[in-house]
């Protein structure tokens, strides 16, 4: 049914948008495991979310440990490998052309990054064997960052861009949070910026003791003069004793609940005759048998 689709729609949407956050949560929150000290993995580390860089590192420890390649041709402006693993036939080895002009241009034949969007093994074991620094930002798609929910740049955010008035969401938090980030960042070469920077958030910290303080005596006063105000509202009741003894104790003996068939008495129905009433102990037509038996005999 389509009212019934509706709910199990909305369910779904919620329990994505639940585990996008917790995801995201994670990337902002906790730093990933490196497998190297290459640079370019901790680039990738930085930069990608928490989900992208578990695909990037399987493929940098491909690179890293399992790959070999062979130099095909070479020139002043291009070197063509062909790169594999050592027990598969070359024939399956992939082509990798790499090139340096004002940028730094790897192609693969296996055109995973043009397919996906993200480095293969053999581009990344190239760039590691030509001591490339850093993973070059153009191989980089921002759709794999936090950049394309957040919208981070170099630039500070402001609380206005979170078009939210009314409560502190996660957004504003991680905002903030950014903010004090890029703050640490530009001071730490300067121990007097740092301290500055200190200072002041010591002086905020004891403002918001101040003012969590206050709030709370303001809620405990509200509340103390709330339950005062609703004890003198309390109508005065005078309580007598009952004009007739009421027993409050167990079920009374004029119950009106409808017993179930299984707690109905059950009738007596005797093994011998099949009739209801008695036992075989007491039945009539079997002590008659017995005494025409005695008879007979």
């Amino acid at each position: 049914m389509l009212n019934e689709f509706v709910v199990q729609y909305d369910k779904v949407v919620e329990a994505r948008r639940a585990a996008e956050e917790d995801e995201d949560f994670k990337t902002m929150n906790s730093k990933p495991v490196l497998s190297s000290v290459n640079l370019i993995e901790a680039k990738a580390s930085s930069r990608y979310t928490r989900k992208l860089f578990d695909v990037f590192k399987k493929e940098w420890i491909e690179a890293t440990f399992n790959l070999t390649h062979e130099t095909i041709s070479k020139t002043s402006e291009q070197i063509i490998y062909k790169v594999g693993q050592v027990d598969i036939d070359k024939i399956y080895w992939r082509n990798v052309s790499f090139r340096v002009s004002d940028k730094i241009d790897v192609t693969c034949s296996c055109a995973k990054f043009e397919t996906y969007g993200i480095l293969c093994k053999h581009i990344l074991y190239v760039l590691k064997k030509r001591h490339v620094e850093t993973l070059p930002d153009h191989y980089i798609l921002p759709r794999w960052t936090l950049d394309a929910r957040y919208k981070v740049d170099n630039c500070t955010i402001g609380l206005e861009d979170t078009h939210n008035e009314n409560e502190v969401s996660a957004l504003t938090l991680w905002y903030v949070q950014s903010n004090f980030r890029k703050a640490i960042e530009q001071a730490r070469d300067s121990p007097v910026e740092i301290k500055k920077l200190n200072i002041i958030l010591l002086k905020f910290l004891e403002e918001q003791s101040i003012r969590t303080r206050s709030k709370q005596l303001e809620t405990a006063s509200q509340d103390s003069m709330a339950g005062s105000s609703q004890v003198n509202m309390i109508p005065q009741i005078s309580i007598r004793d009952p004009l007739v003894h009421t027993n409050t104790k167990g079920r009374p003996k004029s119950a009106t609940r409808i017993k179930s068939s299984l707690e109905a008495p059950k009738k007596r129905a005797c093994s011998h005759c099949k009739k209801v009433g008695h036992y075989i102990s007491s039945c009539p037509k079997k002590k008659m048998e017995e005494s025409l038996l005695e008879r007979e005999g």
